[in-house]
């Protein structure tokens, strides 16, 4: 029987990834009495691998002795010790220990998804990880729960027709496509907006709101536009955005084999259900989670703006960290323009930016959103 040892991290991944991809049959994860490990251990159990919890502290005589303990009851299997997550002092007591005895020791680079032989080899050569975990399981890894996600279907063809028609106007048509989301923000709980007569004599905005009439998203009724429902209303108040960045990524697959999943609008949940948040679109790439947020609303001109635009970088920031750990990555694509201010704080967070007309280069960003190390 293969087993791995390792130190379970609130922050780090590597556990999960190697087991797979090193098929091994037991996991033991030694863990601090204030980590939560319910995650990883329905995780590993899903996969079909056993699972032995052992909790540990921080005295080194006593780990030492642990470590020793779990060599011994493991002496007729094969025993790695997976050095790629956990607390300093543990990982440093726990390699000295595999050291001394023998102990094949290996670690996990998620940042290059490269696995390490760290003192041993036998043959043994570092290589690239398959890319096989789904979202819903690196999720739970970090104890985050999915609650609902909506269709992860294409686009429909004849709403695929009217956000491209927005993609290639962008340049010359932004009144016109942010007057069309704020008409669909201020419809009410019946979908529908009336419309004043500036936006009537606006010859390029009726023309588009005809375009989404032909394609089922809305109904023109003298001064008052009528949306079909409350997905059309989503589709017409930014959620195109949203669809086109899905569709580009869906179709970025087969020239990214790494990519391993693609889901959008997800509606997750941490602390038991205390806290909840919604993304827009979310990938696994190379074993890491990638965050997309979309805004086609403004976030630069007025103060509420800016403060829009600083709680979104803050709240990406924020959500890579505790969904994704410390490789978890984050981009945010905006519709609007985003001021030198805004890209500087996503730039200190290590969060990726797409604006504006650069949404006409959408697929080379996503290239190299991914394709980065950072």
């Amino acid at each position: 029987m293969k087993v791995h040892i390792a130190i379970y991290s609130p922050k780090a991944a590597g556990i999960m990834s190697a087991a797979i991809d090193q098929q091994a049959d037991k996991i033991v994860v030694l863990f601090r009495a204030e980590d939560d490990v319910s995650g990883i251990r329905a995780v590993i159990q899903s996969r079909g691998m056993q699972c032995q919890i052992v909790e540990t502290n921080f005295d080194a005589d006593t780990f030492r002795q642990l470590i020793h303990d779990l060599i011994q009851q493991h002496q007729d299997d094969a025993i790695f010790f997976n050095a790629s997550s956990g607390y300093r002092k543990l990982v440093l007591l726990a390699y000295e220990q595999c050291f001394f005895l023998d102990i094949p020791v290996f670690m996990v680079d998620k940042f290059t998804n490269t696995l390490h032989w760290l003192n041993q080899k036998n043959g043994r050569d570092d290589h690239t990880l398959k890319t096989e975990l789904k979202i819903s399981e690196y999720l739970k890894l970090f104890n985050t729960q999915i609650l609902n996600s909506n269709h992860n279907q294409p686009e429909p063809e004849n709403r695929r027709k009217v956000t491209q028609w927005i993609i290639t106007n962008l340049h010359s048509h932004l009144r016109e496509i942010s007057s069309l989301n704020h008409i669909a923000m201020m419809a009410d709980n019946k979908h529908r907006a009336r419309l004043n007569n500036h936006q009537l004599r606006d010859n390029t905005l009726m023309g588009l709101l005809e375009e989404l009439q032909a394609a089922g998203q809305l109904k023109i009724k003298k001064k008052q536009v009528e949306f079909t429902d409350d997905e059309s209303r989503f589709f017409c108040n930014g959620g195109w955005l949203e669809d086109h960045v899905y569709a580009e990524l869906y179709g970025l697959r087969s020239k990214r084999p790494g990519i391993s999943d693609v889901s959008k609008g997800l509606v997750i949940t941490r602390s038991q259900g205390k806290v909840k948040n919604e993304i827009d679109v979310i990938a696994m790439a190379n074993n890491r989670l990638h965050i997309i947020e979309c805004k086609t609303s403004k976030m630069e001109k007025s103060s509420k703006a800016k403060n829009t635009a600083s709680s979104a970088i803050y709240r990406l920031g924020t959500l890579k960290s505790v969904a994704g750990g410390l490789s978890g990555k984050a981009m945010l694509i905006s519709f609007q323009p985003l001021s030198r201010h805004t890209l500087s704080r996503a730039k200190d967070l290590g969060i990726y930016c797409c604006s504006h007309l650069q949404l006409t280069r959408l697929r080379d960003h996503l290239y190299r959103f991914f394709d980065q190390d950072f």
